[in-house]
Order: C-alpha cells, then sequence, then structure tokens
C-alpha cells in the first residue's frame, strides 16, 4: 500500500450534476479544483428539471407546488432559491449550446406529479447525461482533474475547520490525503440502504457519514421516497409510473385490481408516494405476487403507447427478454430518492468551516415529499451555489494544513494495510441492512418493526465499531458498512420519533398527518452521548394550496 499526497483549493466529492456544476462555479472564480467519485451516478438518468417557463407559470407558483408537495415543511428559503433561480440555469445552459426541446417554437414541457402546470423543460429523456457530457468539455478545457474510482473516507479537520480529505484508491493500492481549502459533498442520498433501490449500489450515505463525523447537523432522515413500480421479476429493472396514466393496471395474487378499493378512477388518479404505499399494504397483507410483489399488466395498451411513445422502457425490456406487450411483470416499491440530508444554509455551508453540499446530500429543500423534476431543479442550482461558495471561503480564508500530527495518526493506522479482497463478513453485514430496512423501514411503518430495525442495526454497530480492516479493498467496503449503519440508524430513530404521517413517512399506527403537533422537522446533531435530536417548527403551507391562483399554463417560449 502506498500513500499519496494532492492539494487543492476545493476538492469535490461526486461527479454527477451536482459535482460537475459546482466544479464549473468554483473554477470559474480562479479555485483550483479536484474531483473525485467513487462509481456510477444516478445524474445520467436526470430526465429533466423545473423551470415555471409556461405562459400562466412563475416562481411564485413554482414555489407554492413546491411547499404544497412538501407537506409544509420545506426550508422556505431554500425553496425560495430552488424556484427563483431554475430559469437562470435553463438560460446559462443554453449559452452554453445545450439545446432543450421544443413545439412550434415553445419548449415541449412536461408535466411531472405535483406540479399545477407543465413544466420540466427536457432534451429527449437524456437531459441529464447529455449536459454532464457539455459540463466535463468545459471542465477539461479549465484543465480540472477527475479522479474516479476514488472512495472519499473522511474529512481532516484542524480546529474545527475542514482541511482535507482521506480518500481511498483501491485498483492502486493507494491511500490519498488531499490538503483543501474546502470541500464540497456532492455524493448523493443513501437509497442503497435498501435492498430495492432505483440508484447504483454505492450511493449508500457516504456523504451523510462523512458530514455527521466532522460536526454537522442532519435533518428530516425519515423521508425517503420510493419509486411504487420497480420491476423485480424476471428482471430487476426501472419503469415509468406514468403507463399507469395511459391503462396499465395493478393486480395482486388473486387477479384484483386492489388500487380500485381505494381510487374508483383507476391507478393512473394516484399520487406516487399513495401508490408506493398500497402496494406495500397489499403484500404486507399476503396478497403480494409469486416473487413478493404485484403484477403490473401492460398488454392492453395499444401497441404505439409502447413502442412509440415509451420506446425507451420497451426497448429495455425487449433487451432482457421480455415484451411487454404480451408478458406481465411483477413490481414492488424501491427506495428512491431521500428527502433528508445534511443541513446547509442559502450558501450551501453546513455548519462545520470549509464544508459545502449540494444535491442529494442535502435536507430540507423538498420537505416531507419531493415534486417530480425537482431532483433536478435542485442539483443545477444548489451545484453552482455550493462551487461558488467553497471558492469564495477559501478567497477569504486561505488554505489550512493538514497538521503534522494528523499526518503521523494516519501512517499509524493505515500503514499496515496490504493488498487484498474485502472480508465476506462485510458483505454480509450489507445484507443484513438492507433487508433489515426493506421489511422494518420502508415505505410502511410501525413502532414494532421500527424497533425492530433498531435493535438490528445497533448489534451491527456494535460488531464492527472497532473492526479492522486488513486490505485498502478492505478499508473501502469497511467505510461504506460504517456510514450504512449510521444512515440507517439516523432514519429508524427519526422515523420513531415522527408520530404520524406526512408526504413518503408513512406509520401504520399513526397513519393521519398531525399538524398540530408535527408540522415540525427533525434535526440530529452529533452529540457527546449520541444522536442528539431536536424537532424545530416549520412554517407550513401557510394555506399554499388554497391560494394557488386560478392559473392557465400553456406551453413556454
Amino acid at each position: 500500500m502506498r500513500f499519496r499526497e494532492l492539494t487543492a483549493d476545493v476538492v469535490i466529492v461526486g461527479a454527477g450534476i451536482a459535482g460537475l456544476r459546482a466544479a464549473l462555479a468554483a473554477s470559474g472564480r480562479g479555485a483550483s479544483v479536484l474531483l473525485v467519485s467513487k462509481g456510477a451516478a444516478a445524474s445520467p438518468a436526470v430526465i429533466g428539471f423545473n423551470a415555471p417557463v409556461a405562459c400562466g407559470d412563475s416562481a411564485e407558483l413554482f414555489f407554492r407546488d413546491t411547499c404544497v408537495g412538501g407537506g409544509g415543511l420545506n426550508d422556505r428559503e431554500l425553496a425560495r432559491l430552488l424556484t427563483g433561480q431554475a430559469v437562470e440555469v435553463l438560460r446559462e445552459f443554453e449559452g452554453l449550446g445545450f439545446s432543450f426541446d421544443r413545439e412550434d417554437a415553445a419548449y415541449d414541457l412536461l408535466q411531472p406529479l405535483g406540479c399545477s402546470c407543465p413544466r420540466l423543460v427536457h432534451q429527449s429523456n437524456h437531459t441529464g447525461s447529455a449536459s454532464m457530457a457539455l459540463m466535463r468539455e468545459e471542465l477539461s478545457r479549465r484543465q480540472v482533474k477527475e479522479y474516479a474510482g476514488v472512495t472519499a473516507l473522511d474529512l481532516l479537520l484542524t480546529r474545527q475547520r475542514v482541511c482535507g480529505l482521506l480518500a481511498a484508491a483501491p485498483l492502486q493500492d493507494e491511500l490519498w490525503v488531499i490538503s483543501a481549502g474546502a470541500v464540497v459533498l456532492a455524493n448523493g442520498g443513501g437509497s442503497g440502504i435498501y435492498a430495492d433501490s432505483t440508484y447504483p449500489d454505492g450511493i449508500v450515505g457516504d456523504g451523510y457519514g462523512m458530514a455527521y463525523r466532522a460536526g454537522a447537523s442532519l435533518l428530516d432522515m425519515e423521508f425517503v421516497q420510493f419509486e411504487p413500480c420497480r420491476c423485480l421479476w424476471p428482471r430487476k429493472l426501472g419503469i415509468s409510473t406514468t403507463l399507469l396514466a395511459k391503462g396499465g393496471e395493478l393486480r395482486n395474487r388473486l387477479d384484483e385490481r386492489f388500487i380500485l378499493k381505494r381510487y374508483p378512477g383507476g391507478e393512473g388518479t394516484v399520487s406516487k408516494d399513495m401508490l408506493a404505499r398500497l402496494i406495500a399494504l397489499e403484500i404486507k397483507a399476503g396478497n403480494g405476487s409469486e416473487h413478493g410483489g404485484v403484477y403490473l399488466d401492460l398488454r392492453m395498451l395499444p401497441e404505439k403507447v409502447l413502442k412509440r411513445d415509451h420506446s425507451m422502457y420497451y426497448e429495455r425490456f425487449l433487451r432482457a427478454g421480455i415484451d411487454l406487450t404480451t408478458e406481465r411483470i411483477e413490481v414492488a416499491p424501491a427506495a428512491h430518492t431521500f428527502m433528508g440530508g445534511v443541513k446547509i444554509d442559502a450558501g450551501c455551508a453546513c455548519g462545520v468551516p470549509g464544508l459545502f453540499a449540494a444535491g442529494e446530500v442535502t435536507g430540507g429543500i423538498h420537505g416531507a415529499n419531493r415534486l417530480g423534476g425537482n431532483a433536478g431543479t435542485e442539483i443545477y442550482v444548489f451545484g453552482k451555489i455550493a462551487g461558488a461558495s467553497a471558492a469564495e471561503y477559501v478567497q477569504r480564508n486561505g488554505q489550512a494544513s493538514i497538521p503534522d500530527q494528523e499526518r503521523r495518526m494516519i501512517a499509524e493506522r493505515f500503514g499496515h494495510l496490504q493488498d487484498g479482497d474485502a472480508s465476506a463478513v462485510i458483505q454480509n453485514a450489507k445484507a443484513l441492512i438492507r433487508n433489515t430496512m426493506g421489511m422494518y423501514a420502508g415505505a410502511v411503518r410501525s413502532a414494532d418493526g421500527l424497533a425492530q430495525a433498531g435493535r438490528i442495526i445497533q448489534e451491527l454497530a456494535t460488531e464492527f465499531k472497532n473492526y479492522q480492516a486488513v486490505s485498502v479493498r478492505e478499508l473501502t467496503q469497511l467505510s461504506e458498512l460504517q456510514n450504512m449503519i449510521l444512515t440507517a440508524e439516523l432514519v429508524v430513530a427519526a422515523a420513531e420519533r415522527r408520530r404520524e404521517s406526512r408526504g413518503v413517512h408513512y406509520r401504520e399506527d399513526f397513519p393521519t398527518r398531525d399538524d398540530r403537533h408535527w408540522c415540525k422537522s427533525i434535526i440530529i446533531t452529533p452529540g457527546a452521548a449520541g444522536h442528539e435530536m431536536t424537532a424545530v417548527a416549520r412554517d407550513g403551507e401557510n394555506s399554499a394550496e388554497g391560494s394557488r391562483a386560478a392559473t392557465t399554463c400553456q406551453r413556454g417560449s
């Protein structure tokens, strides 16, 4: 094993859209920038982002939609930034030569769930990957270095200020000590702590763990959004719920359209969070399909709906040997987006000097639920803010050197590492966490189930507290496991504390929303005796739903 030392004004962890935006903003302000990422990001799957450009739409209406969708728990200042700067993002990318789809000279806007009118701008269905390619071209021109296959392990601090980053490059059998004036966390959420997730397996709460151990607070960790219809048989593949609005049907093992019991208008009239909940409850009641889901039947749809309008999904399944025009599939809810995360201010600062964050690693913007299309807006808007803030921080405060004592401690702690693979015991522990969270802290929760999850997670925390890795590869796996344990602990603790149902958080034993007692965000701070939780009152929706203007929106120009 070898040590490697690097230096940059700003180090960005994560090379998805939020990280690339941060790199552009920081380098544009004269900072030297270094990007590290451990693996696949979720950003290439971004279809588009919300921007209020339709005739009759506005930043104010967008803001109201966002707060209503968030169950009144949104951080109002952050929600204002999200909705107020979305059009600026659109214009900025057009200035870089990015082309959004248009129809008859107007933007071809899509209308995501929860939006009052069409609002999603896009370039076909590959806005994320295309915009990432454009940003990488510009970063290459600026000679910004990006290192893939590098796992950020922990932040380095001196006098309560960030001074760098400890990272591992397992393929090179190296540990990296990176000196930095500021660090931006843009390494995503934590849906990989669940057995079924829509994201790459490596997105397991690394940013939450790094920030929390450095002293930052997290909030809204109980709010995990589940994609209702993730195919689990015959192959694990994603499928769009918009096909339900086209006439697709969900059926249980008795061949009943169980959704009709609650929603006579059919599956296409149900919100995503409610749809995930109803599917989970049907499975829990013993009416699930052969492989633990429910049946999604699209065979009655006109062929053009699948083969033309939803060709991406049709062809994806066809490549896997499944013809959706003749076969039904089994689907179940899968963990998707974390609403909660690191607590930030309007400049994306995390309360630890020199530490900034953007994207799904942060919390507070979406409240208790996220509107479709707002994840895209978030990473474009706040990635830029975080990068600019980090560069400005370094300009004001300069670099902070990693103390010699810290360097000696790193060498003593990790100097014994040898070449080799990770132990199977770590992989088994990861699998246990994922199964536990899916069973007891998924789309449907209860006091008994959460208590059981808490016991299992605590046993794992105790078992691996003093575990010593023997190789760089095992160290990276151990780091992931420890971040999974912490993330799971915080999700379960917050879900136990919130004795109501709101947004994507559903408690069978507290099935109704309780604005009198729980129009609050739960903030979790590291303390000497463990996790310290406080409930902070939010503004609520301020009757936003009732005050929505009667608006007719038309495609934007």
